[in-house]
């Protein structure tokens, strides 16, 4: 991957961090401005900058998203994704409905973290994903038979970023479950 490429990824993905880049640049040269550097170069070093800056910045806020944005209406291509070389089963209980947005990104993250450590951790093991819609939200399970692994902090915080409840442990009789229930009342979904 070329330098350029790696900066627009770098910029698409942080463009917060993009923007604070280019004003430090520009309160240095601001600085060396007031300072009266009378560097011969500063000129055209300045030129340089602004404008690569400028266009990693506009680069950054016209291009299209490369990937749809995770959403359970793409469970089915995520669960064929991470299911290679594995059997994994996926069932959907209750009458499926659009969920907040930081809810359905937040249930697909963890579904998608617990596949991939059930790749990890569990590789060949059969898998079930079930998803329940209820009134009150959605309910997330993951089922593996592999063996106990680290604690899913990350899976843990988007559960309780979105008011949520989250839990992973080994399952009775062997396997790995993880659990989480996502608040998502049907009055308040878009």
């Amino acid at each position: 991957m070329g330098r350029l490429a790696q900066w627009r990824r770098i910029v698409r993905a942080h463009p917060t961090l993009a923007d604070a880049l280019l004003a430090a640049v520009l309160f240095l040269l601001g600085a060396a401005a007031v300072l009266t550097l009378d560097v011969p170069w500063l000129d055209a070093a300045v030129v340089v900058l602004l404008l690569w800056f400028g266009a990693a910045v506009a680069l950054s806020r016209t291009d299209a998203p490369t990937e749809p944005a995770p959403s359970l209406n793409r469970l089915d291509a995520l669960v064929e994704g991470l299911g290679t070389g594995r059997p994994v089963r996926w069932t959907v209980a209750g009458q499926p409905r659009p969920l907040p947005g930081a809810v359905d990104v937040a249930a697909y993250r963890i579904i998608e973290e617990s596949l991939t450590n059930a790749q990890k951790h569990a590789a060949g093991a059969a898998v079930a994903v079930r998803l329940r819609y209820d009134p009150e939200g959605v309910t997330i399970e993951v089922r593996d038979d592999g063996p106990p692994r680290p604690e899913a902090v990350g899976m843990r915080e988007r559960a309780e970023t979105v008011g949520g409840a989250f839990s992973a442990g080994p399952r009775p009789g062997g396997g790995w479950l993880v659990r989480a229930e996502l608040p998502a009342p049907e009055e308040e979904a878009e």
